[in-house]
Order: C-alpha cells, then sequence, then structure tokens
C-alpha cells in the first residue's frame, strides 16, 4: 500500500473518531433544545388566561428554538401572583381563598352592585363618612400638613412617590415635627417610587429618626426581574379620625401655581372623616407587615357619623385570585342606566373592561371619557390613540383635556356612585399594581364631581373617528406598535 493511501487512512479515521462526539453533542443539544420547547409550550397551554395569548406562546415556543423558550420565560409568565404570595404582600385571608363574608341584603338594599363588592373584598359598606374633593397640591397638601402638624397620636403614610425637594420638605419637617412631640410616625414608600429622587426622601427620613420602610426596595427587585410589584397606593391617616387618599403623589409638580408649565400635573385627593377610615388603615397595616415584618398595635378609629355618604376600601394587587378591582369596576358600568363618565389618564384596560364600555354604549348610556391631550408617557398615548376607535364606533364619546397633564382618575355612574382612588385603567393598574380606591353612593357628591366633569369637558376637544381615520399612515403604523405593547406598558 503505497505512502499516501496509508496517510489518507489514518486521517480519516481521525475525522470520524472527531464525528462522532460531534454527532453524539448535537443530538444532545437538540434533545435538550426540543424539551426546553416542549415544557415552555405546555406551561403556555396550562398557565395562560387567553386562549390567544396561550396559542401565540406556544407557537412562539416551539417555532423559535431557544429564542422562543428564553422570551417566554422572561416576557410570558407572570411571575406577580406566585412571588407576591411567597412573599406574604397580600392579607393572610386571601392566600388561599376569598374571606368569608355573606353579605346582608338589607344593608346593601338589595344592591347587585353592593353585593358583589361585599362579596369580593369580604367588607361591607359603611355608613355616615364625609367625602371632601381636593383640587390639585394647592388644595390637597395644605390640609394634609395641617392633619399631620395636629396629631396627637399617629401619622400612618404611603406613597409611591414621595420627593424630598419642594413641597416634599414641608412633608419630611412636618412628619420630623409630629414623631419629635410624641407621635407615632410610620412611613412606607414604594421601591420603584423612590428611585424617582435618588431614595434621598428615605435617607432625610431615616437621619431625622423618623420609622420609614421601603415596599419592595431595588435590592430586591432588580434580582428577581419584579420591577412589576409596585405598591401605587396613596394614604394619609391620621389618629383615625382623618385620612386622605386619591392618584396624587408628593411632588412640586402638583402645585400648579408654582410649577414649571412644562411639568405641571393636574391631579385630586379626597379628606374623608368616618368609619371608612378603619377600612383604608386595614390595607396600611397589611402593607407595612409585608415590608418589614411588624404587626403594627391595634388603633382606634373614630366611629361617629360624619357625612352622607356610603364608602367602601377596595383594595387590589397580584397574588388575589379574583381581580377584586376589575370585577367591581366592571360591575358599575353595568349597572349604569343613564350616564358613564370618567376620567383617566392611562386608558388601556383589559379586553373584559372595554366590551362593558362598549355594552353600555350600546344600551343607550351616555359614555364620556376625558382623557389628556399630552401625556407625560408619550408611547402611552400613542398606544391609547390607536384604540379609541373601539369606543367610538360603538357611540362612547371621547376627549383631549388640554395641558396642563391630568393625572386624575374617576368614575362616575348615574349621579350616585363614584370611585376614585390610585388605580388607572390599564392593565397594570388592574393587575401588576397594588392598588386603593374608595367606592362611594352619595348623590351629592356625585353632583358635585359631575359639575367637575362638566367644566373639564367644556374645555376639552373631541375626539371623533374622522379624526383617527385622517392620521397619517406612518403615525397609524407608530400608533400599532406601541398598542402591541400594551401588557408591558
Amino acid at each position: 500500500m503505497s505512502r499516501s493511501l496509508i496517510l489518507f487512512d489514518v486521517v480519516n479515521a481521525k475525522i470520524r473518531a472527531m464525528l462522532i462526539p460531534s454527532t453524539v453533542l448535537d443530538w444532545f443539544v437538540s434533545s435538550l433544545l426540543v424539551i426546553f420547547a416542549t415544557v415552555t409550550a405546555l406551561h403556555a397551554l396550562l398557565h395562560k388566561r387567553d386562549p390567544r395569548s396561550s396559542l401565540l406562546w406556544v407557537i412562539v415556543c416551539l417555532s423559535l428554538p431557544f429564542i422562543g423558550p428564553v422570551f417566554y420565560l422572561l416576557f410570558g409568565i407572570n411571575r406577580a401572583s406566585s412571588r407576591v404570595l411567597k412573599l406574604g404582600a397580600v392579607p393572610e385571608t386571601a392566600l388561599s381563598e376569598m374571606p368569608v363574608f355573606i353579605p346582608d341584603p338589607e344593608s346593601s338594599h338589595g344592591d347587585p352592585l353592593l353585593l358583589l363588592g361585599s362579596a369580593l373584598t369580604g367588607l361591607p359598606i359603611v355608613d355616615g363618612n364625609q367625602v371632601e374633593l381636593l383640587e390639585n397640591g394647592d388644595e390637597a397638601y395644605p390640609s394634609m400638613l395641617e392633619s399631620i402638624k395636629q396629631a396627637k397620636e399617629w401619622v400612618y403614610l404611603s406613597f409611591y412617590i414621595f420627593e424630598h425637594q419642594g413641597v416634599g420638605q414641608q412633608f419630611i419637617d412636618a412628619l420630623t415635627s409630629a414623631m419629635e412631640r410624641g407621635v407615632d410616625v410610620r412611613v412606607l414608600l414604594d421601591g420603584v417610587g423612590a428611585w424617582y429622587d435618588r431614595g434621598r426622601t428615605e435617607k432625610i427620613l431615616r437621619s431625622r429618626g423618623v420609622r420609614v420602610e421601603v415596599f419592595l426596595p431595588p435590592a430586591k427587585v432588580i434580582p428577581r426581574l419584579e420591577i412589576n410589584l409596585r405598591n401605587h397606593r396613596k394614604v394619609v391617616l391620621v389618629d383615625g379620625k382623618i385620612g386622605f387618599t386619591g392618584g396624587m403623589n408628593i411632588r412640586p409638580e402638583h402645585v400648579l401655581r408654582d410649577a414649571d408649565p412644562k411639568e405641571a400635573t393636574r391631579d385630586v385627593m379626597f379628606r374623608i372623616r368616618g368609619p371608612v377610615l378603619e377600612q383604608m388603615g386595614r390595607v396600611f397595616t397589611e402593607d407595612w407587615r409585608f415590608a418589614c415584618g411588624e404587626r403594627l398595635p391595634e388603633r382606634v378609629y373614630e366611629n361617629e357619623q360624619r357625612g352622607a355618604s356610603r364608602c367602601r376600601a377596595i383594595s387590589d394587587g397580584p397574588g388575589v385570585h379574583l381581580d377584586v378591582l376589575m370585577h367591581i369596576i366592571i360591575s358599575a358600568i353595568n349597572s349604569a342606566e343613564k350616564t358613564l363618565n370618567i376620567i383617566t389618564p392611562y386608558f388601556l384596560p383589559p379586553r373584559e373592561l372595554i366590551v362593558a364600555i362598549q355594552a353600555a354604549s350600546l344600551r343607550g348610556v351616555d359614555v364620556n371619557i376625558i382623557l389628556p391631550s399630552n401625556n407625560n408617557l408619550p408611547y402611552v398615548h400613542w398606544a391609547m390613540r390607536n384604540s379609541l376607535w373601539q369606543y367610538l364606533q360603538y357611540g362612547a364619546k371621547i376627549y383631549y383635556q388640554p395641558p396642563p397633564f391630568a393625572h386624575t382618575k374617576l368614575l362616575i355612574v348615574d349621579s350616585c356612585y363614584c370611585q376614585f382612588g390610585s388605580a388607572n385603567l390599564d392593565i397594570r393598574s388592574l393587575r401588576l399594581n397594588f392598588e386603593l380606591n374608595i367606592e362611594t353612593l352619595d348623590s351629592e357628591l356625585a353632583e358635585s364631581l359631575l359639575g367637575k366633569f362638566e367644566q373639564i369637558r367644556n374645555e376639552s376637544t373631541q375626539v371623533t373617528l374622522e379624526d383617527l381615520a385622517t392620521r397619517p399612515l406612518y403615525i397609524r403604523i407608530w400608533d400599532a406598535f406601541w398598542w402591541l405593547l400594551t401588557p408591558y406598558l
């Protein structure tokens, strides 16, 4: 045999030896990818609520090797509920099943809406509350500060954003002064919201000896990709006698008389006296326990009849099996007979809520929705604009409120039912954030709020189907792109 043939055989044998492990390795890697894709596809099949979403993720997982399953793990799994339950960020009574509560038909006067709220929250609607509207920081902040300055026993304060500059410094000083005179002061900040001023408020309060805790601070949030678990509630409670809630944060932008016109932000808070304060206090104490593990002492809440409002606190957040807030909002919309009026800064509701609004329009209810003409989150404005046709087509009327940016959140039904608080009408608020709303039955309050609503509507510009249809093609494509990202906005 020639030397060249011998050399060829040696080289060929070495190549075959190299190919065998490579082939085995390829087979092993391919098998892992198939298993990975199959497991993630089955997870989507078993756990996604919407069949369309489930089908989409199954296709993505099976058709895009490795990339599809990785995308599903990052963006397709709702970790909120399971993580929140594990951390204990919802009341113990809500961990495995809804609280056992048998509504009293007499106390609810047979009203299906009130009965539903009782069944979902486990709380009665209570009489004898006084609810007062406070517009912007110009009215709300002085009232809150005065209450803190008058505090004798305890102050609970919880805000999503609490910036230290401007009016924030006044709050820091008032809280410090209350603490120094022996008042038990507790401040709860959200971990993500604290980023807005780089944690300065927390540092200043701690340096002054004020007790402050952070709800899911960044150190816990970032490694576990839990940035969506936000405590979006806004609560001030003083001595069990007076409370405040609404949509306003503590920021200089809410004081319109002093704010830069480009940064100014309209919003409302409500000053509340009466028995519903105890329900609000229960929400704060549960959040506090989650943030630091401490069970706050039992507090005495004033139980006197202060006004004509019948109220109930609605607490909602990931980890509760039923979408409490969304169910109650849908029920309120379904109960509308004449008018349904909505103001919200972010209007990207789940499909169930869209259908409820459409159905209200179809049965003859006068539906009016006011949105900001200039949004502080432009991509949300673009996504909203792409979806407005589905309300206008069914007869609802939509208006753009002129600047300054309006962060207000109100739901008014038939001149008798109102709901206000921290929740926006979008998927983030209704399924990912921890929110607090108050529902009220008070015709006088409703009429007052309707007067404000009409004033705003008269200043606003109505949006028509023609306006949407005549947008240039590139704008329609741009809006539609951002609308696709609605679940993540």
